[in-house]
């Protein structure tokens, strides 16, 4: 007969003899419901040097899949992450290392384990890549220098005339070969009286020279109109003008080939018109030929909006097509005015990345870590917001990942050497005197191919 620690004797009643037979039961894992199988066909189609790809089979009913992984066989010191769907890329690895994974069902809400774990398997990320020199790089840049008509007087906001000269000098800092530009506006400006007015971007222009920086425009019409000069009774006339979206170029480095630019998609047709710009330049030290094209699309909410910067971008896409049959390499510069937080997705980014161009941050949707695709091979202020709003405070999502960001360079095929988002700031992380703008630079230095 049993006997406990004492030696006296007892006897196991029938219902301790079923609990102990339930607790006995196969379920596999803690917490494991038997009647939900283990996900199976777990595999890793793909790998870089900093993430991994998986993909497994769908359990029927499944409400939701939690996958394990760790770079130790018994699955000590383990990530955890949570999927509603059969496939993902776990990112942030360490480069040319193993590591192991598995995957079980769990509930909705993440607080029970359904099945158990399936069969684990192994994965090694790629050898971290030795970045070679750069020969003959080319900068581009993509900047919303903010309307001059558009002073709001939020705090730290100065007005153009305040802050021109902080946009010259970011810019002159930088010096980028070739500069799409958002809100450059062809409005005259208030505060000077010259005969036929100046416009916001020949100002921008004006002293950029001023400052010894041979920019030039790719197109210097203010209107699509017979008198370009001014909207007063305009006949139409196609001159190329695109508003305040511009694209400037340094005529030290690059020589221009040919212009335009598209009207884009509008809910009404009394609505303020979005453009892209687009040129094709040729890099003086390689000779090679470029396409450069920079827009800014429509802003706001709503499913209506959401679907305008869809078909806009679309429009985008068709339009640089049309104007490259040479199939030269592409520079995608400009706000788009969604980003990896916009619901139910960033339209934008999904319209363009689906027609090859490549985001260098791989900064996709609803991740602060950049996807395995990412294809900067440095990065300087990735982690900042794009959008500043004039916060003395420079916004950071994070101190390790990527920001958010409405303002892109998108790239087709090509050698991304660094990814620079321009904030002058203290160590505090608070901008330094006056702030140019509501959005900070970002800019690109690549090799063409």
């Amino acid at each position: 007969m049993p006997t406990n620690s004492r030696g006296s004797s007892f006897r196991l009643r029938p219902l301790s003899f079923l609990i102990m037979a339930i607790l006995l039961l196969p379920f596999g894992a803690p917490g494991a419901n038997a009647a939900t199988p283990a996900p199976s066909g777990l595999k890793s189609p793909a790998q870089t040097s900093t993430s991994v790809f998986l993909s497994w089979n769908a359990v029927s009913g499944a409400p939701r899949y939690r996958v394990q992984y760790s770079a130790k066989v018994d699955f000590s010191d383990s990530t955890y992450n949570r999927y509603t769907t059969t496939s993902t890329e776990m990112r942030g690895l360490k480069s040319n290392t193993t590591y192991y994974f598995r995957v079980r069902v769990i509930s909705a809400d993440g607080t029970t384990n359904l099945s158990p774990y399936s069969a684990s398997i192994t994965a090694k990320t790629k050898a971290a890549l030795v970045i070679a020199a750069v020969v003959n790089p080319l900068t581009v840049a993509s900047y919303n220098v903010k309307c001059a008509n558009c002073f709001a007087g939020a705090a730290n906001e100065l007005t153009w005339a305040g802050r021109r000269a902080a946009v010259v000098a970011n810019i002159k800092a930088q010096m980028p070969d070739v500069m799409g530009v958002q809100e450059a506006s062809q409005g005259w400006l208030k505060d000077d009286s010259r005969p036929g007015g100046v416009s916001q971007f020949e100002d921008l222009q004006e002293r950029l020279q001023a400052a010894g920086a041979n920019y030039q425009l790719a197109n210097n019409k203010r209107n699509n109109c017979v008198k370009d000069t001014t909207p007063t009774a305009c006949v139409y006339a196609d001159k190329g003008a695109s508003q305040g979206t511009k694209l400037f170029y340094n005529a030290s480095k690059v020589s221009l080939v040919s212009q335009g630019s598209l009207a884009l998609p509008v809910i009404r047709a009394t609505d303020n018109p979005r453009y892209l710009a687009w040129g094709i330049f040729t890099q003086k030290s390689t000779n090679k030929k470029f396409f450069v094209g920079d827009t800014h699309l429509e802003p706001g909410g709503g499913t209506d909006l959401q679907d305008l910067r869809k078909r806009q971008t679309q429009a985008i896409t068709a339009e640089v097509k049309k104007r490259n049959p040479s199939n030269f390499p592409v520079l995608l510069t400009g706000d788009l005015n969604s980003h990896k937080w916009t619901a139910p997705t960033n339209a934008p980014y999904d319209v363009l990345t689906a027609a090859g161009y490549i985001d260098p941050l791989g900064n996709t949707y609803a991740s602060d870590l950049p996807s395995g695709t990412a294809t900067a091979e440095k990065t300087v202020g990735a982690n900042y917001d794009s959008f500043n709003a004039f916060n003395r405070l420079a916004n950071a999502r994070n101190s390790w990942g990527n920001g958010t960001y409405l303002d892109y360079i998108f790239t087709s095929k090509m050698r991304v050497v660094e990814w620079r988002t321009v904030v002058n700031v203290d160590s505090s992380g608070n901008f330094i005197g006056t702030i140019p703008s509501d959005h900070n630079m970002v800019k690109a230095t690549v090799q063409l191919p």
